[in-house]
């Protein structure tokens, strides 16, 4: 029997490697099986000298009671008498080290709240007795003190590793010896039910021995990239994946894992979901290079760059606590992480009246942002976009132009052939920009980019990134972003009914790039600009306002990122930069082939 460091009721705990795991809604019986999960082995003398997270002793709460940590969050009686350990190093006497470390950093409060159930469970460091040589850790991410740990966990395991103390995965070939002889003793034996079948892990996951899966939305993913940016992690010694919790989950979907956990229940009967949901990612699963991006969205002196929706958020969406000082930002910019794609317009103008009434579950959101669209649709109108943006810019270098409908009608009024640049120009006037980095979005299977059979002629005199001979495959790890635009209501509504060609393809826009917006002296209103005309000149100012959109006149732009939606008041620019490539593991069997690992191969053939 192994003592571990946690009491309740003052009287210790004893885990045994063959103890039972239950789930927390299980008894123990007399004729339980032997769960497929097992608590690490903790006998052994670790190779540092303090244990990463605390064990202290603490008395059991009352079910009804609610406690707070160190610094003042709320905690559930189940955080307080979680078994937490330390990070196994050594062999014991009973098993060897693990060699594979897998932290999930889970959002509770993402979607319909299932990632409460594994910050719940009584234990946080596992082994899965199908995969004893992965060591499995569960952390919060809304709880300061746990992150950290979690933090401090990698760090200790990235030390190891960079100096060659983590032992090497074992070959497949050595695997499938060990599962072959494993199942001939066990067919053998008068016990069938002895020892549980080992499995095998594919080549990928094989590649590398820390393993970081966000657990939660969109949102979520990029919370945990921060956060491992922050602690200047090596981002090359790391796997990325994830458990899809919130509601569109567009980076889950692109590896092939699903909208949505198979089962309702994350846990299971004695764990059961919770280790066919790791196996599989473990087990059939492929690697592949994502591209990140930095986003820098900027308003001009006086205006502002703020997250939509109220100031203090309690659905856990948006995991602020990952995020820089924002005291130390000057408040007309904001810097954030992008993996999936950015909307400028309608995606970021219906979300705003969607963050200020989110649920507390999927469905209940989506029921939501469909009221919110609805609202657009059968009430109000989109501005135009390109009475905001003014061009699209590389390195000081002009890549597009996007005159304004009156500078067209300008242009139209005065019969001029000629043309007002040698740039290439938008021709319409779209109430949304998309720009893409994964051939996914809206939490649906669509490939805009690659299904799209018209537009050509939302841009003329193309040439460069908007000419399309110069275009090639999208891949969301060439270092380009594709933009494309959604030209009026009517391809929205089609958007809507999941109709898939139809937007139009702008450009592929090379890292670094820039989308430039007008001044604000270009919205004054037209009442402030002919103060000392006559009445008749006011007055037809005056109407002339009245037409004018809201948001046109407030020159407001909204933005949604990832899943996260945004309000720039008097925006100046929004810079696409390449900051970081990633390695993911993405589903490849014989059923399904996530798209990112399909572009991976693909890439890896063209180099060939």
């Amino acid at each position: 029997m192994i003592q571990t460091s946690t009491s309740f009721n003052n009287n210790p705990i004893y885990i045994s490697k063959e103890d039972e795991i239950l789930d927390s809604n299980q008894a123990r019986s007399e004729d339980s099986t032997v769960s497929p999960v097992k608590v690490q082995d903790f006998g052994g003398n670790n190779n540092i000298h303090t244990h990463l997270s605390s064990g202290e002793s603490i008395p059991t709460p009352s079910t009804d009671s609610q406690y707070s940590d160190p610094n003042g969050h709320t905690m559930r009686p189940t955080d307080q008498f979680k078994t937490r350990n330390s990070v196994k190093l050594d062999d014991t006497s009973t098993e060897g080290r693990p060699s594979v470390y897998l932290f999930i950093f889970v959002n509770p409060l993402s979607g319909d709240k299932k990632g409460s159930d594994l910050v719940e469970l009584p234990i946080q460091h596992f082994r899965l007795r199908k995969f004893p040589q992965v060591q499995v850790e569960i952390h919060n991410i809304l709880n300061d003190e746990d992150r950290a740990n979690g933090v401090k966990n990698i760090q200790l395991v990235e030390s190891k590793v960079t100096s060659g103390q983590i032992p090497p995965n074992p070959s497949r070939e050595r695997n499938n010896s060990k599962s072959s002889s494993s199942q001939s003793s066990s067919s053998s034996s008068s016990s069938s039910s002895s020892k549980p079948e080992l499995g095998i892990l594919s080549d990928a996951v094989q590649q590398r021995q820390i393993h970081v899966w966000s657990a939660g939305g969109d949102g979520t993913v990029m919370s945990v990239f921060e956060l491992l940016v922050a602690h200047k992690i090596n981002l090359d010694l790391v796997y990325f994946s994830c458990i899809p919790f919130g509601t569109g989950n567009d980076f889950s979907q692109v590896l092939g894992w699903g909208r949505t956990i198979p089962d309702k229940n994350i846990l299971g009967h004695k764990l059961t979901n919770l280790e066919e949901l790791i196996a599989d990612r473990l087990e059939k699963s492929e690697a592949a290079r994502l591209d990140i991006w930095q986003i820098t969205m900027a308003s001009y002196p006086g205006g502002f760059v703020r997250q939509a929706g109220p100031k203090e958020r309690k659905d856990g969406h948006d995991v602020t606590e990952v995020k820089e000082d924002n005291s130390k930002n000057i408040p007309t910019s904001l810097v954030k992480k992008m993996s999936n794609y950015m909307s400028i317009g309608v995606q970021g103008f219906v979300g705003s009246g969607f963050e200020a009434h989110r649920a507390g579950n999927r469905l209940a959101n989506m029921m939501v942002y469909a009221h919110e669209s609805s609202k657009w649709v059968f009430w109000r109108r989109f501005p135009d976009l390109t009475r905001f943006i003014k061009n699209i810019s590389q390195k000081d270098q002009i890549l597009l132009e996007c005159p304004s409908p009156e500078e067209k009608r300008e242009k139209k009024r005065s019969h001029s052939t000629a043309r007002t640049s040698d740039y290439p120009e938008m021709t319409n006037d779209p109430i949304d920009f998309v720009i893409q980095n994964i051939p996914h979005i809206w939490g649906r299977e669509v490939d805009l980019w690659g299904e799209a059979t018209s537009g050509l002629e939302s841009v003329s005199n193309r040439s460069g990134c908007t000419d399309p001979d110069t275009w090639k495959p999208q891949r969301a790890n060439d270092g380009r972003l594709e933009v494309m635009t959604i030209e009026n209501m009517t391809s929205y509504l089609k958007k809507l009914a999941n109709i898939r060609d139809h937007v139009s393809r702008i450009g592929q826009f090379d890292s670094p790039f820039e989308i430039n917006f007008r001044e604000p002296e270009q919205h004054m209103k037209e009442i402030d600009r002919v103060k000392d005309a006559s009445l008749w000149t006011k007055t037809k100012a005056h109407l002339k306002d009245k037409a004018r959109h809201k948001y046109e006149v407030e020159n407001l732009v909204c933005v949604m990122c990832d899943g996260e939606f945004y309000e720039m008041k008097d925006p100046k620019s929004i810079s696409f930069n390449r900051f970081a490539q990633i390695w993911t593991l993405g589903r490849n069997d014989d059923t399904n082939q996530g798209r990112l690992v399909a572009d991976e191969l693909n890439a890896q053939h063209d180099n060939a």
